[in-house]
């Protein structure tokens, strides 16, 4: 893993810097403790995280201006979080001093071999998620292992095959939302992959190979 030192700034459009601002104070309100991995390259720059559900999510964002050099950083989530800075036009992110990451990104997701794409509509499966939670809550406290039905109900199919963890996952983060946007599922060797119009969600079914992709996604 290439690394970088505290010293790397990144410039993003203003509106693109409030979008990561929001992502990532979603992700520490989920996973206070939580870690991140930050690739700029090109172009672009890709923030994948592992919330505490067994899934890496990813969001892409454009860059005002190419990077000359590769970045590759894991960090506190918190700690990418504050070093970011708003200004008219711009958002500039001082990325910090690398820290150990979770072993959940020591292996990116893949860019190619994506297979069999089931295409739906956010709105659509907006319920599915919502009513799994609500099972949840309802049963949890009847139950002697509250964790084993949180397995058990995440564990079921939903859309496109994926395990309702993904969809779980998506919708905090607030990829999944009630409109009319599309959401796609595909499936590899080794991985499933959730694609909405705000981010993506993969679930590993056995250790990738590949090199991640940064297209952004809008």
């Amino acid at each position: 893993m290439t690394t970088s030192s505290a010293l790397t700034t990144l410039d993003l459009p203003e509106h693109e810097g409030r979008l990561l601002t929001a992502h990532l104070e979603r992700l520490v309100a989920w996973d206070p403790s939580g870690h991140v991995r930050v690739v700029a390259r090109g172009n672009a720059v890709g923030v994948y995280a592992a919330p505490p559900m067994r899934v890496v999510s990813f969001v892409a964002l454009p860059l005002r201006a190419p990077v000359a050099d590769e970045v590759d950083v894991s960090a506190r989530t918190a700690a990418v979080r504050a070093g970011l800075e708003t200004l008219p036009g711009v958002t500039e992110l001082r990325l910090p001093e690398p820290a150990v990451g979770s072993p959940g990104l020591a292996l990116l997701p893949p860019s190619e071999g994506w297979q069999l794409p089931i295409h739906g509509v956010s709105g659509d499966v907006v319920p599915e998620v919502d009513a799994a939670v609500a099972e949840f809550r309802r049963r949890a406290s009847t139950v002697v292992d509250p964790q084993a039905l949180a397995e058990q109900i995440w564990e079921r199919p939903s859309f496109g095959g994926l395990p309702l963890r993904v969809l779980h996952a998506a919708r905090r983060l607030g990829f999944l939302t009630e409109d009319a946007s599309r959401v796609t599922a595909c499936t590899m060797t080794g991985w499933k992959r959730l694609t909405t119009v705000r981010g993506q969600v993969f679930v590993r079914t056995h250790t990738p190979t590949q090199r991640p992709d940064l297209s952004v996604v809008r």
